[in-house]
């Protein structure tokens, strides 16, 4: 294994990592989680897996080869620059060098000053040259709470064109749809694998079931609303994803085993809940769907904060895996919560 980090998006302070966690999981890739810091995530990993993390994950920028990790003081970071240099041979015959300040980290430091030094000692040590369009090494400086991280490129995060997937950008469109980096994000909460299925019981416009299909799962989807359900097929076969489709009630879901769930139910105002209350609702939802989740399965759903939507899985008998708290405005915070069957 070797020491790498991941340079994960702002969207959320732990989010991100759970997902990047959540993904070496679902893969089976042998990891140490070494620290979590703002919006980067050092672990020893297995470099071979970085490409199959970063093709899934949905708020991750980019993975690198740490090279050495030390308080964002200038005069530490190029005394452990030149040591790592001499550890590490052979760039190719050119290299670029990338900063990343996360959450105005080391305001007190001069970067320009600071990255012409760290080139001229590469320059100087290796031999190699500047070359910003096809250098032989990419090096990635980021400076996140405290510390500055130093490495070689290995990936970057596939791009998952989410602008086209916007709820707005579908031929149905429902207010309450999600977005799609939130969707996806909750499909690799759930740890699903490739071939397996995954199930959205309140599949609304289909914008968890997209994320779940162009990621290669076996997405299947109901709604107790037909409407809903016709929706949610136009927009599967808009993005080219292969529909499981079928009108029902979440709380009495008419399969006898799936390997994972993920699911946004109606608990909004822009959401119709057929007259039962949202807690009802979910609660009974729950005692359904522990019946049908395969043992060792996680499920993963969101719901507003108020309905203490941990207290829903505990009680059915999951357990408690994660959970993350999510302001979508002023009204409304979104609880996330991720459970496993035993």
């Amino acid at each position: 294994m070797k020491s790498l980090f991941f340079l994960l998006h702002g969207d959320h302070p732990t989010l991100p990592a759970g997902e990047v966690k959540a993904i070496m999981e679902a893969e089976e890739a042998p990891h140490r989680i070494r620290q979590t810091l703002p919006q980067v995530l050092r672990c020893s990993l297995g470099a071979t897996h970085v490409p199959r993390i970063l093709r899934r994950a949905y708020m991750t920028r980019l993975c690198a080869e740490e090279l050495f990790a030390v308080e964002d003081d200038p005069t530490e970071i190029l005394s452990a620059l030149d040591d790592a240099l001499s550890r590490h041979p052979g760039i190719g015959d050119g290299f670029s060098l990338t900063f990343h300040r996360v959450q105005r980290s080391a305001k007190d430091v001069d970067l320009k000053a600071l990255k012409r030094r760290i080139v001229e000692t590469i320059r100087r040590r290796m031999g190699a040259e500047v070359d910003s369009e096809k250098p032989g090494t990419s090096f990635i400086g980021v400076f996140s709470g405290g510390f500055f991280l130093f490495g070689r490129l290995v990936a970057e995060a596939t791009p998952k064109r989410l602008v086209e997937r916007r709820p707005s950008k579908r031929p149905f469109f429902h207010p309450t749809s999600l977005q799609p980096k939130l969707a996806g994000c909750m499909t690799n909460l759930t740890r699903v694998s490739p071939g397996e299925v995954l199930l959205d019981p309140f599949c609304g416009a289909g914008s968890i079931l997209i994320e779940a299909g162009l990621l290669g799962y076996r997405a299947v989807g109901t709604d107790i609303d037909p409407r809903m359900v016709e929706g949610s097929r136009m927009n599967l076969f808009h993005y080219g994803v292969e529909d499981f489709l079928l009108q029902a009630d979440a709380r009495r879901l008419p399969f006898s085993r799936v390997d994972a769930v993920a699911t946004d139910p109606p608990y909004g105002r822009s959401a119709t809940t057929k007259g039962l209350t949202p807690r009802v609702l979910i609660e009974e939802f729950f005692s359904s769907a522990v019946e049908l989740l395969r043992s060792g399965g996680y499920l993963c759903a969101a719901a507003s904060s108020e309905l203490g939507l941990v207290d829903f899985g505990g009680e059915a008998g999951l357990k408690v895996v994660e959970s993350y708290l999510i302001r979508v405005h002023g009204s409304l915070t979104r609880e996330l919560a991720v459970f496993r069957r035993i």
